[in-house]
């Protein structure tokens, strides 16, 4: 069967170069979960607001020895966005 696909892709895209097998399997795996194998939208990162990147700095003026986890703790943030900040 991914013979057969390999060889159609080969047909109607000759300009492209030709796809693996590797590439046809995943394709196949992705449609028989999902049912189709368009992308799926990827969440945007967490952000921190102006205010909660303010309460950050002020907190770790008053204490630089502060760690990350008691910081995002005493400020109620996620500790993800606050590791890119």
């Amino acid at each position: 069967m991914h013979k057969i696909t390999i060889m159609q892709m080969l047909e109607k895209y000759p300009e492209l170069p030709p796809i693996s097998q590797g590439t046809v399997s995943k394709i196949e795996k992705q449609f028989r979960k999902r049912g189709h194998v368009r992308q799926l939208k990827k969440n945007p990162p967490n952000k921190l607001s102006d205010d909660q990147k303010l309460d950050v700095t002020l907190m770790l003026e008053e204490n630089p020895h502060t760690s990350s986890c008691q910081t995002t703790s005493a400020l109620n943030i996620s500790h993800s966005p606050f590791s890119a900040y």
